[in-house]
């Protein structure tokens, strides 16, 4: 149910939100308010996901030590490879003080209550637009968020390679698609990037499981998912869209190298046109943009059924979470309390407009390749949630298995849609008998 609130939370911001959009070493607590009162530098740790060190992230981190006597030791990881450093960290107890995840989903991954520092009482929760995004089952606020509405799915393009191309239309179709991709094939360039970081393809059935299903049918899957009364095989629409996703590969419309190349590789293909899209949240499209101001970048939807006209939308806001156990929690919880406030987040929206969780913030004008998308399917409500946000417990499996098969098949060449799914199933039947779920 409470899931439900938050969705009804979501779209109700989603649709007036029209073109406005673990211990450490430290060197001690912080103190006094405003201009640091104390004029000894006080330093604190961060993990960050490689693709989200964003220049405004940098700049709000320059601040705090220039006027706040704040320094932020920054530990940079690919995004590959963050959660299981997570992980390691945590159950080392040797963690940063601040770390870098999608909250609310970090929540399923693992337990707030045990590992993140409480945040309910502090400063920066009432100025949250909605702090039922970051709510935790318990009630309580474990993580901090940039976004109000986290972000659309879609496939991000460049309009310069199109117009080359000779493609005059964004393509309505999953036929239609599948033609511009060959299009622009014939031309000698990429149609798709695609990288080998396993959470960037899983984007795309995430997306397309929704549309496929719908979202009543999403939903009575994932209860019935949970209850152990149906299977991940008994629905052949799965291993459709993984099909038609396998295909992009089979036709050559991916890039040759997507077995080692990274996400900064997607993202500087399409904003020097090596490539012509790739499909992901619009933060890609930001940045794109950061990597060549000059790109012209545009964003639509697409489905692979039929007569579906919708998008997808993440839940989860990029932001951090507190170790639990930090030495220096007084001057993280200070830190926090500054990046709420106008004078620092303005700083992490200004390359990157987007929608800012906290009120007064500035989140600037709905930029361009956003524009169309937010008029025709924010504003008309035609927005539904990505399908992993129906079975989030699940995060942790899917990271560990149904996402890393999604690379694997197209690499390897060994399992088309029935067989991923196939195994797949087998490792949920073992994962929740060991989670000692009910009906297992």
């Amino acid at each position: 149910m409470k899931r439900k609130r938050l969705l009804a939370a979501f779209m109700a911001a989603a649709m007036t939100a029209s073109l406005a959009a673990c211990g450490s070493g430290g060197s001690g607590n912080a103190s006094g308010e405003g201009t640091s009162g104390s004029t000894e530098t006080q330093t604190i740790t961060m993990l960050v996901q490689q693709s989200r060190n964003f220049d405004g992230l940098q700049e709000m981190i320059k601040k705090l030590e220039e006027e706040e006597n704040i320094k932020i030791d920054v530990q940079v990881v690919p995004d590959d490879e963050s959660l299981n450093m997570i992980k390691m960290k945590l159950n080392s107890g040797e963690c940063p003080d601040l770390i870098d995840y999608n909250v609310p989903a970090i929540y399923d991954i693992v337990d707030p209550a045990e590992n993140f520092a409480d945040m309910s009482d502090e400063e920066w929760v009432s100025k949250l637009k909605i702090p039922e995004n970051v709510t935790a089952g318990d009630g309580k606020i474990y993580g901090f968020p940039f976004l109000s509405v986290p972000g659309v799915h879609g496939f991000i393009y460049n309009k310069d390679v199109f117009e080359q191309c000779g493609i005059t239309e964004e393509p309505a179709t999953w036929e239609e698609f599948l033609d511009v991709c060959q299009t622009i094939k014939d031309q000698g360039i990429t149609p798709i990037h695609m990288p080998k970081d396993s959470w960037v393809p899983q984007v795309l059935m995430t997306d397309n499981f929704a549309k496929a299903l719908g979202k009543d049918a999403t939903e009575e899957f994932s209860e019935k998912i949970m209850a152990n009364e149906t299977k991940w095989t008994d629905v052949p629409e799965f291993a459709e869209v993984i099909d038609q996703y396998l295909e992009l590969y089979e036709k050559g419309y991916i890039n040759d190298n997507f077995a080692s190349a990274t996400y900064d590789d997607s993202i500087l293909a399409v904003a020097e046109g090596t490539a012509a899209m790739h499909f992901n949240g619009d933060f890609f499209a930001a940045s794109v943009l950061e990597a060549n101001l000059d790109a012209n970048i545009g964003m639509f939807a697409m489905s692979m059924t039929d007569g579906v006209d919708v998008m997808t939308e993440n839940m989860s806001s990029a932001g951090f979470v507190a170790y639990k156990n930090s030495e220096n929690l007084d001057t993280v919880k200070k830190v926090l309390n500054l990046w709420a406030t106008p004078e620092y987040a303005n700083l992490y929206f200004a390359d990157r407009p987007a929608f800012p969780a906290f009120e007064d913030v500035d989140g600037g004008p709905v930029p361009e390749y956003l524009q169309e998308v937010n008029e025709k399917f924010i504003e008309s409500g035609k927005v539904i949630p990505e399908f992993n946000y129906y079975v989030m417990d699940l995060n942790a499996l899917f990271e560990s298995t149904l996402y890393v098969y999604y690379v694997d098949a197209p690499a390897k060449g060994n399992m088309d849609g029935a067989q991923i799914m196939e195994k797949f199933q087998g490792d949920f039947e073992q994962y929740m008998k060991d989670q000692g779920a009910e009906g297992f």
